[in-house]
Parts: C-alpha cells; sequence; structure tokens
C-alpha cells in the first residue's frame, strides 16, 4: 500500500513535469529554481529535481513516503523522459508566490514537441520550490 502511494505520487510528479515542464528550489529566484530544475531533468538526476519540489502537501496529507522512497521510484519511472531544450520567457512574483513561462522541447513517441507551460513556485524559508498544488 505504502509504495501504491509513492507510485501514485511519482506518477502524478512526472506527469506535472513533463507537461508542465518543471520543478524547483532556487538561489536567488524563480527563474534560478526553474533552471535548477529543468538541467536535474537534463541529467536525469531524480535526487536533485526533487530537491527542487514542494513536498510539504503531501506530508500534511498523510502521505507516507520518504525522500529516498521518491527518489528510487524517480529512478524506476525514468526520471522526466526525453527533455530537450528549454527557454526560460517570463517570471512573475506576487510575494511568496510566483510563475515562471517556459518554452521546452519534450520528445513524445519519438518526436519533438514544443509547448509553452506555466510552473508555479512557492518560496519556503528563502528558497523557491516547485508547487504541485
Amino acid at each position: 500500500m505504502r509504495f501504491k502511494a509513492i507510485n501514485g505520487f511519482v506518477a502524478v510528479m512526472v506527469f506535472a513535469f513533463v507537461l508542465l515542464a518543471v520543478f524547483g528550489c532556487g538561489d536567488s529566484g524563480p527563474k534560478a529554481a526553474v533552471d535548477g530544475f529543468m538541467k536535474a531533468a537534463n541529467d536525469k538526476d531524480c535526487e536533485k529535481m526533487i530537491d527542487y519540489i514542494d513536498l510539504s502537501p503531501m506530508q500534511a496529507q498523510g502521505v507516507p513516503f520518504s525522500k529516498d522512497d521518491l527518489i528510487q521510484s524517480c529512478k524506476d519511472e525514468g526520471g522526466l523522459g526525453e527533455v530537450g531544450s528549454y527557454n526560460i520567457i517570463e517570471e512573475k512574483i506576487n510575494g511568496d508566490k510566483a510563475e515562471v513561462k517556459v518554452e521546452m522541447t519534450v520528445k513524445e513517441n519519438g518526436t519533438d514537441q514544443t509547448r509553452t507551460d506555466t510552473i508555479n513556485l512557492i518560496q519556503i524559508d528563502g528558497q523557491w520550490k516547485v508547487s504541485l498544488f
């Protein structure tokens, strides 16, 4: 049951990141957070990708998982798939929340698809994190 919840979370995470292109804890702002997340995605660095996500909503809902479980599930799922190039287009900050618009290329069914998506972030303890909710 525990791994079913984790796998469900990872599936939502992968879906959100591939379709929405993203996540981030940031060095200096929302753009830096999204850039760090996208670089981790390109490198298929699951540990670093998980670090960019705000996990507190899942913890508050009592979903049983550990960071190590999420990292392993991400590795089992193959990270975010084939993320290609990306370009950060726009950043909007409103207090401790932000939106970053990203144009990215992903490989779907063997073909490159370009899409523009908005990534929501929240600032927690001075760091920007990708918000899945």
